[in-house]
């Protein structure tokens, strides 16, 4: 189980993500993180969208580029960054000569641990992947049945890449995403997400 204290790190962006409260301590409804970024990282997630969580984002120390309904925006020290559900949005990344950190505080509508400790787990998966060369440069799976077993987790919680139409993608999830479960693709991979 994920819990407050589990850390991963992105080896493609050299991102450091700490969990400050995962489902236990947020009493399901969500997470809050600390992600720190070096000058120069770009973004460790692509542009999508949740239909159904609000993400906060409180800018900690450094100086942020952002992005929201398509528009970029810079955020600095002090500034706090509020993603409604359905907004595209792409999460702060460093535009400053010094770390960004910043806390990502998402909430759900209705409580859910499973989805809190599947979300953070997909996220800790991706990372681990990407250490071991099995992640494109953009962070996405380079195995089809791997990419689409990793897209039927978040789209079973509402979160969707914004580059394809919704329908298509809950489609392709509940078909191929469900091979891909059959043939032994997961998620999640307990070797990622185990507490060291």
């Amino acid at each position: 189980m994920i819990r407050a204290g589990f850390t991963f790190n992105n080896p493609l962006t050299e991102s450091h993500w700490l969990v400050v409260e995962s489902d236990a301590e947020a009493a399901g409804m969500g997470w809050t993180l600390e992600v720190r970024y070096l000058p120069g990282a770009n973004p460790d997630i692509l542009e999508h969208r949740h239909l159904t969580w609000t993400e906060t984002f409180k800018i900690v120390s450094g100086v942020a580029l952002y992005k929201v309904g398509g528009v970029q925006q810079t955020a600095v020290t002090g500034d706090t960054i509020v993603m409604a559900p359905g907004q595209p949005h792409i999460h702060p990344w460093n535009a400053g000569d010094s770390e960004l950190i910043y806390h990502q505080v998402t909430r759900f509508a209705q409580a859910n641990a499973t989805a809190v400790q599947e979300v953070i787990g997909v996220f800790a998966t991706l990372f681990g992947l990407a250490g071991e060369g099995k992640v494109g440069r953009q962070g996405l799976p380079k195995n089809p049945l791997q990419f689409v077993a990793t897209a039927r987790a978040l789209a079973k919680y509402d979160s969707y890449d914004v580059r394809f139409p919704i329908p298509m993608q809950k489609l392709l999830a509940v078909t191929l995403g469900r091979v891909a479960e059959a043939l032994g693709y997961k998620s999640v991979y307990p070797e990622y997400v185990c507490v060291k």
